[in-house]
Formats: structure tokens, C-alpha cells, sequence
């Protein structure tokens, strides 16, 4: 990010904190505190890695957000201030009107379980995935309600990248039902001008476990639940073993060396976004 879009859009969130020009002072069109918004919307611009789903099944809007923060700033913060303010927003030409259950939901209140999803993260990533909810509304705090609701499928995943106009071309290249093979993985390779966003189960970085709990894994990881950002190339140090880095949880993690079998059963694919010159 230059130093120019960084300054500019460090401006717009300073005027979101004041309230300036705005109708609706105070909380805006949400049940949320204007200065913690815009103190954490600061944040995230000095870095977009930050932003976290916590206990949420979000992560899907949580990648949209990260990559947006990194490329266009300037639009993702005006996208987050008008939003607050108005109650809904677009991402380039794509609607984003989260429902009034969602507007008007007191997240955080005390004595509710904690989350560790700060409140502008959830207002950014819960509007995106509840305005494309037709059946479940998304306005839970953890959960199967929650699980089932913040659940984002490829093409989602791929309608909000194309939509915020940072890319030449977003392609799909997973399958919900077949896992792809460490072959398919072997071939992405994530650069400065190439997003690679990682398709898994979960339970691919579980640890040991007793016998019953193996089986459980086992059985669901053979549907996808969870989406990463892939900042290395997949490699096989050894016959046995897959090796990467990604990003996911609000930070970049720790390398990771993983059982092929366990890689091979839990990955389904990846989008792939080349961005614009």
C-alpha cells in the first residue's frame, strides 16, 4: 500500500469517529460504539492482517476484507463508513443491505459468551454474509445457527472478489463433493499480483487424538468448512508430508507440516485471483 491511499484513508475513517456530516450521530444505523469502530477501522488499515472472525464461522468475509484492506483501502473504509451510516453499501456494483434483525442486534452485550471478534470486524463480515443469505439470517453469536448461517460457498467467495474491482479474473477451481489431491495443490502459486485462497476441512490442522476422536475428524472432513490464504507454494519435503504457510484467525501462521493422507482427504480446491496491472 503507498503512503497516499494509506493517508487518505486514514481521513475517511478519522471523519466516520467524529461523526462528520453525518445524520445519525452516535451509533449510526447500528447498535455499536462510532469511536471503537473507527479506532479498530484505523487498525486494520496498518494491518489488514488483523482482521479475525474469533469463534465465528466467518471466514470467508474475513479473506474478502484482508485482501480488500491491502489493495484499495480508500474503498474498503469507504465502504465501512458508509455502511455504518447508512445501514448498507456497495462493493463495486454489488448491493450490500444487511437486515434490520442484523442492524438492530446488540453484539457483545454482556453476559453472552465472548466471540474474540472485535465489533467492526463482525459488522464488516456479518453484513456481507448476511445480505446474501435468502434462507438463514446471519445475526448469531456462535453456534450451529451460526455455523450454518456464516457458511460461504465458492462462487460467493468469488462474486465479492470480482465485485470490489481489484482483479483482472477470479476463478473458481473447487468442488464441494470431490477433494482435489496434493497434485492440484502442488500447482498455485500465490505472489504479489496472485490471491490463492485455499479451500479445507478444518480438521486437516487438528492434532492427535484418541480413537473416537480420530473417526469424528474423519468423518467431517469430508465435507469443506473452512477457507485460508495461501502465502507459499505447497511443497512435500518428504514422501509422507505436505508443507505450507497460509494466513487465517487474524494472522499469518506458522508453517505448517501436514500427513499428505491428511492434506489430500481435507482440501477441495482453491479460487484464484490474478489482480489488475
Amino acid at each position: 500500500m503507498t503512503a497516499q491511499p494509506r493517508v487518505l484513508a486514514n481521513e475517511i475513517v478519522a471523519r466516520l469517529r467524529e461523526g462528520e456530516g453525518s445524520a445519525t450521530a452516535g451509533r449510526g444505523k447500528w447498535r455499536l460504539d462510532r469511536r471503537a469502530v473507527a479506532d479498530r477501522l484505523h487498525r486494520l488499515l496498518d494491518e489488514p492482517g488483523l482482521i479475525s472472525q474469533g469463534r465465528l464461522n466467518l471466514c470467508g468475509p474475513a479473506l474478502l476484507f484482508k485482501v480488500w484492506l491491502e489493495r484499495d483501502p480508500v474503498a474498503c473504509v469507504t465502504f465501512a463508513s458508509t455502511l455504518f451510516e447508512q445501514g448498507h453499501a456497495r462493493i463495486g456494483d454489488l448491493p450490500v443491505r444487511p437486515s434490520r434483525g442484523l442492524l438492530e442486534h446488540e453484539y457483545g452485550r454482556p453476559g453472552r459468551r465472548p466471540t474474540n471478534c472485535p465489533a467492526a470486524d463482525w459488522m464488516l463480515m456479518a453484513s456481507v454474509r448476511d445480505a446474501n443469505n435468502r434462507i438463514f439470517p446471519y445475526r448469531y453469536e456462535r453456534g450451529i445457527r451460526e455455523a450454518v448461517a456464516a457458511m460461504t460457498l465458492p462462487g460467493a467467495l468469488r462474486r465479492w472478489l470480482s465485485a470490489t474491482g481489484v482483479y483482472a479474473s477470479v476463478r473458481d477451481d473447487t468442488n464441494l463433493v470431490l477433494a482435489r489431491g496434493v497434485a492440484h495443490a502442488r500447482k498455485l502459486a500465490p505472489d504479489p499480483d496472485r490471491d490463492v485462497f485455499l479451500l479445507v476441512a478444518s480438521e486437516m490442522f487438528a492434532g492427535p487424538g484418541a480413537l473416537p476422536v480420530r473417526a469424528r475428524r474423519f468423518v467431517v472432513s469430508l465435507l469443506p468448512n473452512h477457507w485460508i490464504a495461501l502465502t507459499s507454494r505447497v511443497v512435500e519435503p518428504g514422501s509422507r508430508t505436505v508443507a505450507f504457510r497460509f494466513w487465517s484467525w487474524g494472522a499469518d501462521q506458522p508453517p505448517v507440516l501436514l500427513d499428505r493422507r491428511a492434506f489430500r482427504r481435507c482440501y477441495y480446491g482453491a479460487v484464484i485471483a490474478d489482480a489488475r496491472a
